[in-house]
């Protein structure tokens, strides 16, 4: 039986490095859209314009987490339910509840926004144009609302290769639209939002009626009944997605008001290239396990579940300590070759807010007992204990150490994060931290943070490929030398490979 429940789990394992590396690969291409649009961005609007662009970003996401009253998280958690047989609701009253349900609260939340924004003073914003730049997200709202429900379909089928497909195409399309009206039409912040508007609307149009060929979206299989027990589970996930939003973008906010928007370009900068690294190599696990664990727990119950987990953890810290320290090492040569030279200050913030979301990347993992039990209220309690300790952090911080402050208030409310949902998870599913873990990946990530800074070359892309390749080549030696489990891993894959062949 045990045999059983190991051959198992490392299936699991297997299927969770299949879909991790899907949704990185995605990731990937998305981040490289990033990458090629930062630094014509930082060039193409001055300091103080980034600074707004990223604001109304950052508006927009919290006003999104409001638009979707947390459904978006029952739609993974549901999924399972439905698909077992365990639900009273088919899928196709499942699908259509949870579309059309979406797509009322979009539209009620946008219109609301779009009175809102107006009435706001201009005299808040230090620049006169934020106000009808705001009523696009309005627009924005709708749309995205929409998005979410179709790709979190996806996303609870564990159709991650086709989901990957959609978000690349998306981005891509988007960005050229964008690229085009800001060299040809209006190159300003309208010409921006106005083209994102227009390309993602396309989107989501053509993703609704490729979907609709084989899935039943009607208004017909709509149940109250089911609508009312998904809200009951995402009500309190708008407390815990608007904490989190605080919580990631709070500081944005202080630093505006504290240091001005040549401060705050700096730090997004900083910032905004952290979050390319999370969501290429961090996000991903988060993605991909959730459903994962959650089918586990409706199909196999508790044990193999929490094995599962256990394991996951352990070959996340393998690679997220690394990345960390990678990213610290090289990451002032990374921000001015793509922001140019007025952003390397940013490069200060980078171990710690990278350090920070290494850490909260954690929460899906150390906090599965919470979601898998519903305890959704407990999930935002938490969350939002952390986001108002971010931006106290943040006020008492900034005036003594500037946008350094917001980086440190960042890492430890984080730290402070997963450390709650790890205690209050463990009397629904015990998962012992591999603290001996934890300590052996630091400690040979402090070695290859050592070596990388080391090097030093005149040519600058010749001396960023030496670090990069040098660092991955010693951690993984380094690796193999010292952990058990990552020699065990290699030789099944290699075994495979050689099957294969």
């Amino acid at each position: 039986m045990q045999l059983l429940v190991t051959w198992r789990t490392g299936k699991m394992l297997r299927r969770l490095a299949l879909h991790v590396s899907n949704y990185s690969m995605g990731n990937l291409l998305v981040t490289i859209s990033g990458f090629i649009s930062f630094p014509i961005f930082t060039r193409i609007f001055s300091v103080s314009e980034y600074g707004i662009l990223n604001l109304i970003s950052a508006t927009l996401g919290l006003l999104l987490a409001v638009s979707k009253l947390g459904v978006q998280h029952s739609i993974i958690r549901f999924y399972g339910e439905v698909k077992s047989g365990q639900s009273r609701s088919s899928i196709a009253q499942y699908l259509s509840t949870t579309l059309f349900g979406m797509m009322a609260i979009g539209m009620a939340t946008a219109v609301a926004w779009a009175a809102i924004s107006q009435l706001i003073p201009a005299s808040w914003w230090s620049d006169p144009r934020v106000s009808d730049l705001f009523l696009l997200t309005a627009v924005l709202l709708f749309i995205r609302t929409i998005d979410s429900a179709l790709v979190n379909f996806l996303r609870a089928e564990e159709r991650s290769g086709i989901l990957n497909i959609y978000n690349v195409i998306k981005r891509y399309g988007t960005l050229a639209l964008v690229l085009a009206t800001l060299f040809y039409v209006a190159r300003d912040l309208y010409g921006y939002f106005w083209a994102t508007v227009i390309a993602e609307a396309i989107a989501v149009a053509m993703l609704f009626a490729s979907m609709s060929r084989t899935r039943r979206f009607s208004p017909r299989e709509y149940s109250p009944e089911l609508f009312r027990r998904m809200l009951m589970f995402g009500l309190p996930m708008i407390a815990f997605e608007l904490s989190g939003i605080i919580l990631n973008i709070g500081d944005r906010y202080v630093i505006e008001a504290m240091l001005g928007s040549e401060a705050l370009g700096v730090y997004s900068a900083g910032y905004n290239f952290c979050q390319y690294v999370q969501a290429v190599f961090l996000a991903a696990l988060s993605q991909a396990i959730v459903p994962m664990y959650v089918r586990s727990w409706e199909e196999k119950g508790p044990e193999e579940t929490g094995r599962f987990i256990r394991q996951a953890l352990h070959y996340y810290l393998m690679a997220a300590l690394p990345l960390v320290a990678g990213v610290s090492a090289v990451g002032r040569e990374m921000l001015v070759i793509l922001a140019s030279e007025k952003y390397a200050d940013g490069a200060a913030v980078i171990p710690y807010v990278a350090g920070g979301m290494a850490i909260d990347a954690t929460l899906a993992i150390v906090g599965a007992g919470l979601y898998i039990h519903k305890r959704t209220m407990v999930m935002a309690a938490l969350m939002a204990f952390c986001a108002v300790l971010n931006v106290a952090l943040n006020i008492w911080l900034i005036p003594g150490f500037g946008i350094m402050g917001s980086a440190i208030a960042t890492l430890v409310a984080y730290a402070a994060l997963a450390f709650g949902a790890w205690r209050a998870s463990q009397s629904l599913l015990p998962i012992s931290f591999p603290w001996a873990s934890a300590a052996k990946f630091a400690a040979l990530s402090l070695i290859m943070y050592a070596a990388v800074t080391s090097i030093s070359l005149t040519n600058r892309w010749a001396g960023l490929s030496a670090q990069v390749g040098g660092g991955i080549l010693l951690y993984a030696m380094l690796v193999l030398m010292f952990d058990g489990q990552a020699r065990n891993a290699l030789r099944v894959v290699a075994g495979r490979l050689t099957k294969k062949a």
